[in-house]
């Protein structure tokens, strides 16, 4: 097993269950990949994934297998979009008809929204998102622009795309929409988030607990061997590790430098993918932020540099210390593209001299008692127009290998739950 997300340690885990010795090479210090939590004078700071769904169906189990179901909590408060210097709330749920973030003429052009996704609804599977591939044909912003409102293209569909995912409109397919919100609209009640209260990165731990996991390991090339099997070969050892079976659960762009002897129509596949950047400002304080919501979201009509920012202490009182609060700011992701040669000095001015202009209450400098700054190079794989094929046709043909699988959420969904499901899709393919 090369990589040790949750991709990996999913797959890992899976076989472990099936009575089969996995090793697992992780080239960083710990386990999780994008899903990390890292303590801070006792305040917890998320490096990747932010929260788990209710649609995360079986994350949710694995949750409870792992017998850490009493570590989950629900996430109280709804996000907020910026417009015009007001926050207005933007709720998972039906609800989001009385936002007054935009005007009722432009509510009213929702119908067409709900309508497309009772007409594609066979085709918005979350376990299979190559079912989607019909309508994979024009990105989010085409879509909007064609049948909605260019106000709730930039008020409603903008902003989440970039607050969670550091994606623009523009590079995402109008199928990834669909799914999203075919899932997140599937309860009545609405979409519920959650954390656990050690953090998220209680989850890859406890999926890692009895794995032969090597932490500081890092591959360097896969070589098929000619009586069958692979030799895995590690950076700094002469010997290679020789496996019957291999799975990758590591980056799309890892892939085509390991194995290039895939061929071109196979790597076709890893070198199309794409990743949104961003960088994660944590600033610790030493009194409460404003409590009215735990996520604010900046469209990019308001701001060419934010996404979004998090309020730990809303999220979780577990999360900080009494009294104490974490804020946690996202640049966007075009902003990040643009900037990245920028020493992280001057990406923490501008982010907080932003964020005092456009949201002073949350300016949490006057209070401040730390502050890290970190940068994410591939936060997330971007779901373009194209992908939802692209993975039809990795799925309908012979894309991998006799005895290796690929596992990661660019082929899976780019969430928690995608990168698990795909880990034990991986799991299944190599054991037949």
């Amino acid at each position: 097993m090369i990589g040790a997300g949750v991709a990996g340690l999913a797959a890992a885990r899976h076989l472990r269950h099936r009575g089969i010795h996995v090793i697992v090479l992780e080239s960083g210090s710990g386990v999780g990949g994008r899903v990390r939590t890292l303590v801070e004078q006792g305040c917890q700071i998320e490096l990747g994934a932010e929260f788990l769904a209710s649609f995360y169906t079986r994350t949710l189990a694995l949750i409870d297998e792992l017998g850490i179901q009493p570590d989950l909590c629900r996430i109280p408060s709804s996000s907020a979009t910026l417009r015009d210097g007001r926050f207005h709330s933007l709720w998972p749920n039906a609800r989001v008809a009385f936002t007054q973030l935009v005007g009722s003429h432009h509510k009213l052009a929702l119908s067409y929204l709900l309508a497309s996704l009772l007409r594609h609804r066979p085709l918005l599977d979350l376990t299979a998102f190559q079912k989607a591939f019909p309508i994979d044909d024009v990105s989010v912003s085409d879509y909007a622009r064609a049948h909605l409102s260019e106000d709730l293209l930039e008020y409603v569909l903008q902003p989440p795309l970039a607050g969670i995912f550091y994606w623009t409109p523009e590079r995402t397919s109008r199928a990834l929409l669909m799914l999203v919100l075919r899932a997140g609209l599937s309860h009545p009640a609405g979409l519920k988030l959650f954390t656990m209260r050690q953090g998220l990165g209680h989850l890859p731990h406890a999926m890692a607990a009895g794995q032969d996991v090597r932490l500081g390991t890092r591959v360097c090339a896969v070589d098929r061997l000619p009586a069958g099997g692979y030799a895995v070969r590690i950076t700094g050892s002469e010997q290679p590790l020789v496996a019957d079976r291999v799975i990758c659960a590591t980056t799309a762009s890892a892939v085509p430098h390991l194995m290039p002897w895939l061929g071109t129509e196979r790597l076709s596949l890893f070198q199309a993918v794409r990743y949104s950047a961003t960088a994660l400002l944590a600033t610790g304080t030493r009194d409460r932020l404003p409590h009215d919501f735990y996520g604010l979201l900046f469209p990019r009509r308001e701001t060419a540099f934010l996404a979004s920012a998090t309020i730990q202490s809303v999220k979780s009182a577990s999360a900080v210390p009494r009294g104490c609060d974490t804020l946690t700011l996202h640049m966007a992701g075009p902003a990040m593209d643009a900037l990245h040669q920028y020493d992280d000095p001057s990406l923490t001015r501008i982010m907080l001299t932003e964020l005092r202009r456009l949201a002073p209450r949350y300016d949490p400098m006057p209070q401040a008692i730390f502050q890290r700054f970190f940068r994410c190079p591939e936060a997330l794989p971007e779901f373009d127009v194209g992908h939802f094929r692209r993975l039809q046709g990795f799925a309908a043909s012979d894309m991998e290998p006799p005895g290796m699988a690929f596992a990661g959420d660019y082929l899976g969904g780019p969430f928690v739950e995608g990168a698990i499901l795909s880990g034990e899709a991986a799991a299944e393919r190599v054991m037949r």
